[in-house]
């Protein structure tokens, strides 16, 4: 009988496990909406165990946000792409497709935050770790690091190649092969950048690799290599048509920069992320995004 009850008893915590790891992922994908900026005292209403709020912080169906005097934010809805403008002071609940005002100044509808052709165009939240530029070494423990251009897409037809130069004087090898292994352009370089020449045509249709290598004056050599690919003349104009002004409100810029994320044109929307971080310096997620 012992036994028989150990059993039931490890067969109930399973299903609460299980039960518990169901709601968990039900609550991961309530996500309704996303701040797209924000400044002044905004935090979450019933807050305890919460992390704090930051531009990209995505808002669960449900939530309370309490805005102090002088706060603003800015927020999207995933879904319909409505965007909303909130200021404090005030008590505000998000609800599935719009935000209900608790107490304060009542939020206002600014309409669509993206579209194109008449049609909204739906955001989705950003992950952190897509702006992390990936590096790939031949020896871990010796590599150049890469500053662009490495699991993304590039909007450029002759895109510049950048690295972090190691050292002064420091000469490198530059290759450039498609997805084949073929050779499509080598060169040696001084510096850190590297802008290919007029006759190197680049293909929406090839994958390609670029690797950048150094022998050190002491022995010994390093190197570094990214893989991307050119953007498609279609998503190329989509891009040019949703582009926002540069004078745009920063949210706008920020939707943008989503969009450009999750379309993997991960250097493209790496400008934006800088220049949101320079406007708001105290954003720890705008920082990582920069990769600052």
């Amino acid at each position: 009988m012992r036994f028989i009850w150990g059993v039931l008893n490890k067969l109930i915590l399973m299903l609460a496990l299980l039960a518990w790891g169901m709601a968990g992922s039900a609550q991961a994908a309530e996500s309704v909406a996303m701040v797209t900026d924000m400044e002044g005292k905004i935090a979450q209403a019933e807050g305890i165990g919460k992390p704090a709020l930051s531009i990209l912080s995505e808002i669960r169906q449900g939530d309370k946000l309490r805005l102090e005097s002088g706060a603003r934010m800015t927020a999207v809805y995933l879904e319909s792409g409505q965007k909303y403008e909130f200021k404090g002071p005030a008590v505000v609940q998000f609800g599935t497709s719009q935000p209900q005002s608790l107490s304060g100044i009542k939020p206002e509808q600014k309409g669509v935050a993206l579209a194109k052709d008449g049609k909204n165009i739906r955001i989705k939240p950003v992950a952190v770790a897509q702006a992390a530029i990936v590096w790939r070494s031949f020896k871990p423990s010796s590599k150049i690091k890469l500053l662009g251009l490495s699991g993304t897409k590039t909007l450029e037809s002759r895109p510049v190649f950048r690295w972090q130069a190691v050292q002064p004087g420091l000469k490198y090898q530059f290759r450039l092969t498609g997805d084949k292994g073929n050779l499509i352009y080598e060169a040696p370089v001084d510096g850190g950048s590297l802008e290919l020449p007029q006759q190197v045509q680049l293909s929406d249709l090839v994958s390609y690799t670029w690797t950048v290598s150094a022998e050190l004056p002491g022995g010994g050599a390093i190197s570094n290599a990214g893989d991307f690919s050119v953007a498609s003349a279609k998503l190329q104009m989509q891009a040019e048509s949703l582009r926002p002004a540069s004078t745009a409100p920063l949210s706008e810029r920020v939707v943008f920069a989503a969009w450009l994320e999750q379309m993997e044109l991960r250097d493209e929307a790496r400008k934006y992320w800088k220049n949101a971080a320079a406007e708001r310096p105290d954003d720890h997620r705008l920082k990582n995004m920069a990769g600052e």
